[in-house]
């Protein structure tokens, strides 16, 4: 039988795994602007049938070890972090929908709202290294960077409601916008979890 500190390293290294298919997800969408929607769709599907591993991982921990404290947070945050990415990969594919639709982020949106999302996408990997790794210097770095995210967001807002019309530019920058602020938000829930994790060490 697998000792508990193995199940554990095993559950974080799960997590990272999951990161790693959703990293992969996000920057088919970054690099070329466009992708391949059946492949994002796969991935997605992928994704969503790991983090239903990963859950029943986590349970079974609970039911082999009967955890407290550290144990019970561990397995709980694990279930937790494994919904928030599969979260961001669900928004990357509604990204790519948007990217197909509109011809390609690039040049069809604004730079502010790309570089949001180039944001958000290391705020998800930083936020997964506080989770794994315990690295606490991300989670100040997360917080920081989800202000800036909401920004962004925030201005297109602004903008749809102080003008009568807006061009197929903006309206495409706002929809682009709140998918990202909401990816901005998982990463920040799972820094959150980070710091629920970590404070025990």
């Amino acid at each position: 039988m697998m000792s508990r500190d193995l199940e554990r390293r095993r559950l974080l290294e799960m997590i990272e795994r999951l990161y790693n298919l959703v990293d992969k997800l996000l920057n088919m969408l970054s690099e070329s602007g466009r992708s391949d929607l059946s492949e994002v769709e796969r991935l997605t599907a992928t994704a969503g049938e790991y983090r239903d591993t990963i859950s029943n991982q986590a349970t079974l921990f609970i039911a082999r070890f009967q955890p407290l404290a550290e144990d019970l947070i561990l397995a709980e945050s694990v279930i937790s972090v494994a919904y928030d990415l599969y979260r961001v990969a669900r928004y990357a594919r509604e990204i790519a929908i948007l990217s197909d639709r509109i011809g390609g982020l690039k040049g069809n949106v604004n730079d502010d709202v790309l570089a949001a999302f180039e944001t958000s996408k290391s705020m998800v990997r930083e936020a997964v290294e506080a989770f794994t790794r315990g690295e606490r210097r991300y989670i100040e770095s997360v917080s920081l960077k989800d202000s800036m995210v909401d920004n962004v967001y925030h201005h297109y807002l602004d903008m749809l409601r102080s003008s009568g019309s807006i061009s197929v530019r903006d309206a495409s920058s706002l929809l682009l916008a709140r998918h990202v602020e909401r990816i901005a938000d998982h990463a920040t829930y799972i820094a959150i979890s980070a710091t629920r994790l970590w404070r025990f060490r």
